[in-house]
C-alpha cells in the first residue's frame, strides 16, 4: 500500500504538490508558529529600527543591527509601513516551510531514485530532529536562516545533478540573506573541490567561484566598507556567552540540557553509516559522504577552537550548526534504508515497522538508534513485541507532556505574537510613553516561545539576558551590557554556570533583590522613565499600570540630583 501510494505521489505533479501541502501543514501545525520569539526578538525590533529610526534613539543594542550583513530583513520594511508585517511573515513562513518539503524529496529522488525513498525522506522531517546545538532544519517562526534553507537544498541539488554553476550563483545569492547557513554548504561544495578536482576540472571550478562572487558582490561590497573586523582572542568575551546562554552553540557537553542533542547530533551518524553501507552503490554517494566529512571537520575545528584557541571571527561563524547537514543527510539516508526494507518484506516485520514508527516521531535521534540496536529483542518473543508496542506510544505521549510542561514544545498558531501578561505591559508602553523613554524592565523575560521587551513595547530597555544572542557575534558590545547586568543585577554574572534556566531565575531573583534605591539610582544613570517589576516585588513609587503579573512605575520628573 505504501509503495502504491508513493508511485502516485511521484507519477503524478498535482497529487506531488498535495502531499507538499500536505505535510506543510501537518508540520506547522504539529510545530506551531510563534511571532516576536526566539531569536525573532532580536530581528523584529531591528526590522523596526530600520523601517522607522524614529524608533529606540540611543539604543546601543539596537544600534548593533548595522553589523548585520543580511538584505533579508529589509525586504519586509513595506510590508510593516502598510501594516500587514504579521500575517505577511506568516504567509511566507508557510510558502518557505511548503518549499521545505518540496525540496526534500526533489533531493530523494535524485540521491535514490525511488519513490518510497523520496515519500519517507520527506516525512522524516515534519517533526523536528535536533541537531548540534539544538537546531532543526524546521522551525517554529520565519529567520533568514529558514528562509535559504529550501534554496541551500535546491543548491545541494543542483550541484549533485553537475549543475555547479547555477548552484553556485544561488549561494551566492543567498549569501545576500543568510552569510552563516551558505558558508556550511560551501564548505561541503569546496571540501568536494579539493578531493575531486581531477575530476571536476580547474576550469569549471573557477567558474564556480566567479559566479558566487558576482551574485554575492552586495553583501561583499557591505562587509569590505566595515574596516573593523579583527581576527584576535577572546577568552572572556567567550566565556562570558557561554556562562550566560550560548553554551549549547559551542560544547557537545558540559551541562546534562546539552546532551540530548549532542548524542542525537552524534546519533544520525550512525543512522547514515548504517544506511550507506547497506545500500547499492549510486552515483552521488561518494559525493554525499564527501558532504558529510566536510562538516565533521568543520564540527572539529569549532572543538579546536572552543578548547584551545577562541579566535573571535571563528566563534562568531559558530560553525557547530554546519551539522545540521549532517543529521540532513543522515536522515535522508536512513529514510531510504527503511524505505528499501519495506519493498523488500519489511511490512511482514514488526520489528521494522515499530522501528519505522520511531524514526518519523521521536524528536530525539539516539531513540531511534537503541531501537535499531533492540529489533532482535522484539522478535524473539510475542509478549516482548507487545510490551514495545506499547511502551513506545506511552513514551512518545509522555515526551510530548513533558516537552510542553518544561516549555520546550508550545503548539499552536500565533501570528500576531503571544497573548499574556508580559505581551499586555508592552503594548500598554508602547501607547503609554514617548518613543524615546527608557524602561528598566526584569531582564530575565526571553525564551523560545516568549518575546523581549523590546519587540512589541518598541521601547528600550537598559539591560537584557536576550542581548547575548547578538553579544556573540559582537565582542565589542559586553563593555556596554555587563556593566549594565552588574547594576540591576549585582552579583549574578558570577553565578552563571551555562544553564540558561538557572540563569534565568539567578537574575529574575537578583534583580528583585535590588532595593528601590538602588534601582532609583540605576533609573538616575541610564535616564529611565519607567520600571517594570512582577507582582510580589512593591516599590513605594507612583504607579501608573498593573495587569495579573507586572506593575509599571512612573518615574518621569524624578530628582536626580
Amino acid at each position: 500500500m505504501l509503495e502504491r501510494f508513493a508511485n502516485r505521489i511521484s507519477q503524478s505533479e498535482s497529487t506531488r504538490h498535495l502531499f507538499y501541502l500536505g505535510v506543510t501543514l501537518l508540520s506547522i501545525l504539529s510545530i506551531g508558529y510563534h511571532f516576536g520569539t526566539f531569536d525573532q526578538s532580536i530581528h523584529i525590533p531591528f526590522l523596526k529600527a530600520i523601517a522607522n529610526p524614529a524608533l529606540f534613539p540611543g539604543d546601543a543594542f539596537v544600534a548593533l543591527r548595522n553589523e548585520h550583513y543580511s538584505y533579508f530583513w529589509f525586504l519586509f520594511v513595506p510590508f510593516y509601513h502598510w501594516g500587514i508585517l504579521e500575517p505577511t511573515l506568516f504567509i511566507t513562513h508557510i510558502i518557505v516551510t511548503y518549499f521545505t518539503f518540496w525540496m526534500l524529496y526533489e533531493l530523494c529522488e535524485t540521491l535514490f531514485k525511488n519513490p518510497l525513498s523520496a515519500m519517507f525522506g520527506t516525512l522524516a522531517f515534519v517533526l523536528p530532529h535536533v541537531s548540534f546545538a539544538g537546531f532543526p532544519l524546521v522551525e517554529f517562526s520565519l529567520l533568514n536562516r529558514t528562509f535559504v534553507m529550501p534554496f541551500l537544498l535546491l543548491a545541494i541539488n543542483l550541484y549533485l545533478r553537475g549543475i555547479r554553476a547555477r548552484s553556485f550563483f544561488m549561494l551566492g545569492i543567498l549569501y545576500n540573506l543568510h552569510v552563516l547557513s551558505v558558508n556550511y554548504v560551501l564548505a561541503m561544495f569546496v571540501f568536494d573541490f579539493i578531493l575531486e578536482y581531477r575530476k571536476i576540472g580547474w576550469k569549471k571550478i573557477l567558474n564556480c567561484v566567479g559566479v558566487f562572487i558576482l551574485a554575492a558582490l552586495p553583501v561583499l561590497l557591505w562587509k569590505l566598507q566595515d574596516s573593523g573586523t579583527e581576527i584576535h582572542l577572546e577568552p572572556g568575551w567567550f566565556d562570558l556567552i557561554t556562562r550566560t546562554m550560548m553554551m549549547h552553540l559551542f560544547y557537545l557537553a558540559g551541562n546534562l540540557y546539552l546532551l540530548p542533542a549532542s548524542l542525537s547530533a552524534l546519533s544520525a551518524y550512525v543512522l547514515f553509516l548504517v544506511a550507506y553501507h547497506s545500500a547499492p552503490a549510486r552515483s552521488h554517494d561518494k559525493t554525499v559522504m564527501i558532504f558529510v566529512l566536510a562538516v565533521t571537520l568543520v564540527v572539529l575545528v569549532q572543538g579546536i577552537v572552543t578548547a584551545w584557541l577562541p579566535v573571535s571571527i571563528l566563534l562568531q561563524f559558530q560553525i557547530i550548526r554546519a551539522g545540521l547537514f549532517a543529521v540532513l543527510f543522515g536522515y535522508l539516508y536512513f529514510a531510504d534504508y527503511l524505505a528499501r526494507k519495506w519493498m523488500s518484506g519489511g511490512v511482514n516485520a514488526p520489528g521494522d515497522a515499530i522501528l519505522t514508527g520511531t524514526f518519523f516521531l521521536s524528536t530525539l535521534t539516539f531513540v531511534t538508534v537503541l531501537v535499531l540496536a533492540a529489533q532482535k529483542w522484539w522478535s524473539a518473543t510475542p509478549w516482548r513485541l507487545r510490551a514495545t508496542a506499547v511502551f513506545l506510544p506511552m513514551a512518545f505521549i509522555t515526551s510530548l507532556v513533558i516537552a510542553a510542561w518544561a516549555n520546550f514544545w508550545h503548539p499552536g498558531i500565533f501570528i500576531y505574537g503571544p497573548e499574556n501578561p508580559w505581551r499586555e505591559v508592552q503594548d500598554w508602553a508602547k501607547e503609554n510613553s514617548p518613543k524615546d523613554a527608557i524602561f528598566i524592565t526584569p531582564l530575565n523575560k526571553w525564551w523560545l516561545y516568549e518575546s523581549e521587551w523590546r519587540v512589541f513595547s518598541e521601547r528600550q530597555t537598559v539591560a537584557t539576558l536576550s542581548e547575548i544572542l547578538e553579544a556573540s557575534f559582537e565582542p565589542e558590545y559586553m563593555s556596554t551590557w555587563r556593566p549594565r547586568i552588574e547594576t540591576l543585577a549585582p552579583g549574578a554574572i558570577a553565578q552563571f554556570q551555562g544553564n540558561y534556566l538557572e540563569n534565568q531565575q539567578i537574575a529574575g531573583q537578583a534583580y528583585h533583590n535590588l532595593s528601590t534605591a538602588a534601582l532609583l539610582k540605576a533609573a538616575c544613570q541610564y535616564q529611565v522613565s519607567f520600571i517594570v517589576v512582577e507582582k510580589g516585588h512593591p516599590r513605594e513609587l507612583p504607579q501608573v499600570y498593573e495587569n495579573l503579573e507586572y506593575v509599571v512605575y512612573d518615574l518621569q520628573g524624578k530628582d536626580c540630583k
